[in-house]
């Protein structure tokens, strides 16, 4: 992948410090010039003679001198003397979250010829900027370094610990959740602060769940040590059996007896530290509000089928299961839900219409667990007892979309949206997210559809004020010139909300008009979630966040739906929405009280944000062929078709 975190030209200091030999002096000329460079930059005078540096003895201590004054004894210094100022100037930089300054004296270092402890420092301290930039790729390169990995055993145990909570950050960061594992293993033998010590359980616990359920299930039979086995045996009771808790409970039992040395044995994650507390407390009546006549009763068969599948096959798992009774939200939504508390529910899912949704929200108090399937707008000023948010907002897909293309080296988007308030919202949540990050919105354009698709991408492209300069060129010169209009040059990747049919007019355009090799981002509303090569192959290389479901044919769930019912591909997404809701019933609790806790649904990977919102974290995938195919968490920029 092109690197993208900083100009193919270093960027560097005003000046820059002259480079020394490491075993001589400066002397004569080349000290005068260190001198006056010194005074450029503002450093101040030196008052050494021209043939003797300045010494160092019995100076001021680099823990008491500012950056500045480091960098003006580094301009009289000779090696190793010099690079241990440098980076002592960096470190001070960093400190002070000056960390372009920082940045610029690092990369300007040729960290191939340092010592061993100057190196080692280098790379903390870069890896350092890298990752408050977010610069992954850069930070993984510099953290995996052959020459780093020789280092280890002769590094102070604080060191140590500092560059290996770098590499486990990273590795999670990119995807290499077992890297990440091996990683925070051995952390959890340096650290002696508690309360690190319990961040780095989580942060351990994280990247576990992050591996599928029979990778795990193979890692606790194969991983190098009794500790990483352990770890794994137990992140796979976590992974399985979401959906019972009691078979969930019975397995960690288990291996509390068969692991009784292990770390986790008193540290157990929490989410299963609440397994009894949930199963004690887990609803035995459900009431599910959904429409069941007017212009949203397909979509409410859709839910209502995804949520019955999951409870069948529960059921037939002989899992315990609640009671459901079903209420019609099409007519006065206040009286549904007080109706289903006056029958016995002890949590409500439902409604999905968004107005109705808002209305509930309105409510002074919920006697029993709301868990709506859409989101009130406004949303809730802050956060409502019994109040439980999920639906499918695409403001989360779009938010996803600005970090996964900030996380793979993007800093500069072109955002190309529908005339729509749906995708209106899509976009101001990306371009929030966005900047958030410390990325740039270079321009954003709006379509109609069946609008002129070439005369979009040209504008946005800024195509015409290219044959504009050529024009004026041959005017200047009297001739004809043979030139190729560019495309703007400060974009390097294209945000793009569109179904599939405007897509694929959308994405050809670009090739035509010299920004083929752009990569572009979407929603999953670009892709139909029905594999067609023929009709989807001008979507080739278009990236986009989607359901797990889409893909997951082994679903059982999904097979019974497909076995007992004829509904449209158009109703999948809302199927899956319908079968996550039965998974959240029982776990809503534990979602509230715990932070890290995930659940692995149909719709995406699961967490609760602090107000009772639950937000999705979907896979990504990638046309090529013109098939759909699930991709890595960080993709190859180069690799398009």
């Amino acid at each position: 992948m092109p690197n993208r975190f900083y100009p193919r030209t270093k960027a560097r200091l005003p000046v820059s410090i002259p480079t020394v030999s490491k075993t001589r002096p400066l002397k004569g000329a080349r000290l005068l010039l260190a001198l006056s460079l010194g005074l450029a930059l503002g450093l101040g005078g030196c008052g050494t003679s021209p043939d003797k540096p300045a010494s160092t003895k019995g100076s001021q201590q680099p823990a008491k001198l500012s950056a500045k004054a480091l960098l003006e004894q580094a301009g009289q210094a000779v090696s190793p003397e010099r690079e241990r100022l440098i980076l002592a100037a960096a470190e001070r930089y960093i400190e002070t979250g000056k960390y372009e300054q920082a940045r610029r004296l690092l990369i300007d270092m040729e960290s191939d010829t340092l010592n061993d402890d100057a190196y080692v420092k280098h790379t903390d301290l870069l890896a350092n900027v890298a990752l408050q930039e977010g610069s992954n790729i850069l930070a993984f390169g510099i953290l995996t370094k052959p020459r780093l990995e020789q280092q280890w055993s002769a590094m102070e145990p604080a060191q140590e610990l500092s560059l290996r909570e770098k590499r486990a950050q990273i590795f999670d960061l990119m995807g290499e959740a077992e890297r990440s594992v091996s990683e925070r293993v051995l952390l959890s033998s340096l650290i002696t602060h508690k309360q690190s010590e319990k961040a780095n359980l989580n942060s351990l616990w994280h990247s576990l769940m992050s591996i599928n359920l029979a990778r795990l299930e193979q890692l606790a039979m194969s991983a190098p040590g009794d500790t990483e086995r352990g770890w794994y045996a137990l992140a796979a009771i976590g992974k399985n059996n979401q959906l019972d808790l009691d078979q969930q409970q019975t397995l960690l039992q288990r291996w509390q007896r068969e692991w009784r040395n292990h770390p986790a044995q008193s540290n157990l994650p929490d989410d299963l530290r609440l397994l009894k507390s949930l199963i004690a407390s887990q609803p035995r009546q459900i009431a599910l509000l959904l429409p069941q006549s007017g212009r949203l009763a397909e979509a409410g068969q859709a839910v209502r089928d995804g949520f019955f599948a999951a409870y069948y096959q529960a059921l037939a798992q002989g899992r315990q299961v609640p009671e459901v009774r079903q209420y019609d939200s099409t007519g006065d939504i206040i009286a549904a839900y007080e109706q289903a508390i006056t029958d016995g529910a002890q949590l409500v899912i439902g409604p999905l219409d968004k107005e109705k949704v808002t209305e509930l929200s309105l409510l002074p108090g919920f006697k029993v667990p709301l868990l709506t399937l859409n989101y009130p707008e406004p949303a809730p000023a802050q956060a409502v007892d019994n109040l439980y948010q999920f639906g499918l907002a695409l403001e989360d897909e779009a938010r996803q979309v600005a970090r996964q293309a900030y996380s793979e080296g993007h800093r500069q988007a072109m955002v190309i949206i529908p005339e729509q308030e749906w995708s209106e919202r899509s976009a101001r949540a990306f371009s929030a997210e966005w900047e958030k990050l410390g990325g740039i919105v270079v321009n954003r354009s709006q379509f109609k559809t069946g609008s002129n698709y070439s005369r979009l991408v040209k504008d946005a492209l800024l195509i015409e004020q290219s044959q504009q300069r050529t024009t004026q060129l041959q005017n200047l010169l009297g001739i004809k010139l043979e030139t190729t209009p560019r495309s703007r040059g400060d974009v390097d990747m294209i945000f793009l909300i569109a179904n599939p049919a405007q897509a694929r007019q959308i994405k050809p355009t670009f090739a035509f008009h010299y920004a083929g090799s752009i990569p572009i981002y979407a929603t999953s509303q670009v892709y139909t979630g029905e594999p067609n090569a023929k009709v989807d192959r001008d979507l080739n290389g278009i990236r986009f966040n989607t359901m797990p479901w889409l893909f997951d044919t082994a679903s059982p769930e999904k097979q019974a739906i497909k076995q007992y019912t004829q509904s449209a591909a158009v109703y999948d997404r809302l199927q899956a929405l319908g079968a996550d809701a039965f998974r959240l019933y029982a776990r809503l609790p534990q979602l509230a009280q715990i932070e890290q806790m995930r659940l692995y649904g149909a719709t995406g990977t699961l967490r609760m944000l602090p107000d009772g919102r639950i937000e999705r974290e979907q896979i990504w995938a990638r046309f090529r062929n013109g098939l759909a195919q699930p991709l890595p968490m960080v993709v190859n920029a180069s690799e398009e078709y």
